[in-house]
């Protein structure tokens, strides 16, 4: 038996702007909405909003740095020091999460958090005017690599800093809230001249 494929709790919104989607770690992921030259432009010298919630999760708390020391070259975000959000490709939860299991002592909690949360990448130099129209917080107050609860279009989220050769911020909200994020996050950068981005147009620019 195939096994069912997991869309975002925004694929209708995507299916709307005329979005083709692959499947991809068990994922339908949005990956070009027609013109990737154009959503590549948007990443570099604007603003783009791309839906990333097929990324895995794997919410690690607790005495966390014996089961992270596990983690390979999967992006870790430290939120506090008893808590972490390790980030990785589509599927690649069921990978890592027994590494991290099998490594943390007994006063570390290891979850799959893939399906508690949809993510967003906001990505572009115009990023701190998107940001100055939805929320209150200042990234700047946050170190590349780091993350931190912080409220995005009314919503407590957790963001992620993830530069690369232009900003990039990946917000990460309970998925019962995902669908009203998304349409507020494309909102707003439609009209600052920006758009959404698919994968493809995010890992030519040099995200993963």
């Amino acid at each position: 038996m195939t096994a069912p494929v997991r869309r975002s709790p925004s694929s209708r919104a995507h299916e709307r702007l005329g979005v083709t989607f692959e499947t991809e770690g068990g994922w339908s992921l949005p990956m070009s909405y027609g013109d990737d030259d154009a959503e590549r432009a948007a990443i570099r010298d604007g603003i783009a909003v791309a839906d990333v919630t097929a990324r895995g999760k794997v919410d690690v708390r607790g005495d966390i740095d014996a089961a992270l020391g596990s983690a390979g070259g999967e992006f870790t975000a430290r939120i506090a020091p008893e808590w972490a959000l390790v980030l990785t490709a589509p599927g690649g939860e069921d990978i890592v999460r027994p590494k991290l299991e099998s490594s943390s002592g007994p006063h570390a909690m290891v979850t799959d958090a893939t399906h508690l949360f949809a993510g967003y990448a906001l990505c572009g130099p115009l990023l701190p005017d998107l940001l100055a129209r939805t929320s209150g917080w200042n990234p700047a107050t946050l170190e590349p690599g780091a993350a931190a609860g912080a409220p995005i279009a009314g919503v407590r989220s957790i963001t992620v800093r993830r530069d690369l050769e232009v900003p990039v911020l990946e917000v990460y909200v309970a998925t019962e809230l995902a669908r009203y994020v998304w349409e507020t996050l494309h909102e707003v950068a439609v009209s600052l001249g920006g758009r959404a981005a698919g994968w493809r147009a995010l890992r030519a620019e040099g995200w993963s």
